[in-house]
């Protein structure tokens, strides 16, 4: 992984709340590919079957790689799809 102190916290966006195993998957994928990320867990809810979530951010310059490897592991887009990872494109079509 790149060193996080190189890119400003501006820089990353959420990309999406991950299961412990899918989060695991993902990270390793991002470490081999050097693209920096911040973890942060999720406490989970007060439900019966609470269930442990891992908040992941991203650098957001790299999003074309990040939703690449995302599509390649879970075969489907981020989460966040709609929100502020890829709030340029979105801008874009909207034009």
């Amino acid at each position: 992984m790149e060193p996080t102190n190189e890119i400003e916290p501006d820089d990353f966006v959420l990309l999406g709340s991950y299961l412990p195993k899918e989060a695991t998957k993902l990270l390793e994928r991002f470490h081999q590919a050097g693209i920096a990320f911040h973890t942060q867990p999720r406490t989970p809810p007060p439900d019966p079957v609470s269930t442990m979530l891992i908040d992941i951010s991203v650098d957001s310059a790299r999003a074309d790689e990040i939703a690449q490897i995302h599509r390649d592991l879970f075969g489907d887009g981020p989460p966040n799809y709609a929100s502020s990872f890829f709030r340029d494109r979105r801008n874009q079509r909207n034009v």
